[in-house]
């Protein structure tokens, strides 16, 4: 196995050229189709030109686009020259990629549809004209342990933390991954994460070339666009966060409920059957998705039992899947019509994990060790903390049962983990709202898995000057930072020390929440 990305995902360009790669949906019935060949001939011809731009190996070089076929090739050519791919998400505020890049400093960046500057080299697949056959001929020379992703993962504001995974820990991950969830040639993934993200990067994309399947673009993320996607292009696997999957449920259980008499009495046969056989009498159900599912998979945020349960009661097979950017990602994943309910499955080939000081209950800080452990930050001190004996801290608290499945029970950090999946980083938030004269004080708490705050403002009227603060502070956040319900005190509480009591903010939401 070459320990290599450009290599890894050479071989599937080459095995089958007119192979459609990419399916991008226009509206209206339209749509586009790249095939392998015409990505690795623009993913060539774009490297020629990152090398006549001065790149060398080892540069970061960012890329801005919308999941598709520019993205795609932007980072084939990237790691095609030996360079550092510096991902920049293209749904981030101005202020938000601003800071990214500020603190990542790609030489260049690749954009598409959406400009950082007028400095921005534009992706071009230009397939059309001659390969560049020199640039076939090149092979690239940094591979294993040598960098190859640069992520920023710190959030808008504050000490960045910019993770750098290896080519062995991307490739080692996407061999691994491919073993877990079986995808064919035949397979159609629906690109819904984003591939400025480790599992949009490695488990869509990567996954998707490497075993030569089709991805399928999505007009927009709508959940009517979504589910005619899934329909009209016969999606066979889908990697989404909890929340898709609980509106796939809701949306289902309407249509039954809502349904003839002779529909409900199916489906209660369904669910009566034993599994094998509910297996083979859902076509019909499954049909609405696009008949042949091979692989849901759940990530990002907890995925709630009840919903595991519903689909697996109609004989379709939601799992579930754990991991970190720092851990390039995939650390564990159910396996094929798993049914334990509450756990994150275990852990995929080449990964281990242990249970670091475990209570009485078993449970601790989860700890992984493997191929897929990030080389480090970009910050030393961050690296020492997070790694220590070869053992990467995860921050969750987790036990594991006799079978070896992980059960998350709950996070040591700070960290907020929307429903949608978005990771959310309280002091990088708290930071930004203390730079606005108006706020003594700021602090960020989780409330029904979305950012709500505790202000200290100063001045008459803290009322009307909290509203302007927030508000302000929203428009130059992207959606998932920004705070929706607040609450006005005049002192943070404080620990001995001088540090916020964490513990007591929720109290004293609750008490001084701000309505309206």
């Amino acid at each position: 196995m070459s320990e290599n990305i450009w290599e890894l995902i050479r071989d599937a360009l080459l095995a089958d050229r007119d192979q459609t790669a990419w399916i991008c949906r226009l509206g209206k019935g339209r749509q586009r189709t790249v095939t392998y060949d015409e990505l690795y001939r623009g993913a060539l011809n774009l490297a020629a030109q990152l090398r006549e731009l001065g790149v060398e190996p080892g540069d970061r070089v960012g890329v801005m686009a919308p999941n598709g076929p520019e993205w795609t090739v932007a980072a084939l050519a990237v790691w095609k020259v030996d360079a550092v791919l510096t991902p920049v998400h293209v749904g981030n505020s101005d202020h938000e990629i601003a800071v990214q890049v500020e603190a990542t400093a790609p030489r260049l960046i690749l954009s598409h549809l959406r400009n950082f500057s007028e400095d921005d080299v534009p992706i071009s697949i230009d397939a059309d004209g001659p390969v560049n056959e020199r640039e076939a001929e090149r092979e690239p020379a940094r591979r294993g342990h040598d960098e190859a992703v640069a992520i920023y993962t710190s959030g808008s504001t504050g000490n960045p933390k910019i993770v750098r995974l290896s080519h062995r820990n991307i490739v080692t991950n996407v061999v691994s991954s491919a073993k877990l969830a079986s995808p064919t040639r035949e397979d159609r993934f629906l690109a819904l994460l984003p591939f400025s993200h480790a599992m949009g990067l490695t488990g869509v994309m990567l996954l998707s070339l490497h075993v030569g399947s089709s991805m399928v673009a999505p007009r927009v993320l709508a959940a009517a666009e979504i589910l005619e996607a899934m329909r009209e292009n016969r999606i066979s696997i889908l990697v989404a966060v909890p929340r898709l999957f609980r509106n796939i449920m809701l949306g289902l259980e309407k249509r039954i409920e809502q349904g003839s008499p002779l529909l409900r009495a199916y489906v209660a046969v369904v669910r009566a059957a034993p599994l094998a056989l509910r297996r083979r009498l859902n076509a019909p159900i499954r049909k609405q998705f696009g008949g042949n599912l091979n692989c849901w998979m759940s990530g990002g945020s907890r995925l709630d039992p009840e919903i595991k349960k519903y689909f697996l009661d109609l004989g379709i097979s939601l799992r579930q899947g754990y991991g970190l950017t720092e851990t390039s990602p995939v650390v564990s994943a159910q396996r094929h019509f798993d049914q334990t309910m509450d756990s994150v499955g275990q852990p995929i080939d080449g990964v281990e994990v242990r249970i670091d000081e475990p209570d009485e209950a078993g449970c601790g800080e989860l700890l992984v060790r493997g191929p897929n452990v990030m080389l480090g930050y970009t910050d030393e001190g961050y690296t020492a903390d997070a790694i220590r004996d070869g053992w990467f801290h995860t921050g969750d608290i987790a036990r594991i049962d006799d079978d070896g499945h992980i059960v998350l029970t709950g996070r040591s950090k700070r960290l907020i983990v929307t429903e949608s999946g978005k990771n959310v980083y309280p002091e990088e938030l708290e930071t930004l709202l203390e730079r606005d004269p108006r706020v003594k004080e700021a602090a960020v708490l989780e409330l029904d898995m979305r950012p709500v705050a505790v202000l200290v403002v100063e001045g008459e009227d803290a009322r009307a000057q909290a509203r302007s603060v927030v508000r302000e502070f929203n428009r130059r956040v992207s959606g998932h930072n920004q705070i929706g319900r607040y609450a006005l005190i005049d002192e943070l509480p404080r620990t001995p020390l001088g540090k916020v009591a964490l513990h007591k903010l929720p109290t004293f939401f609750r008490d001084n929440e701000v309505a309206g």
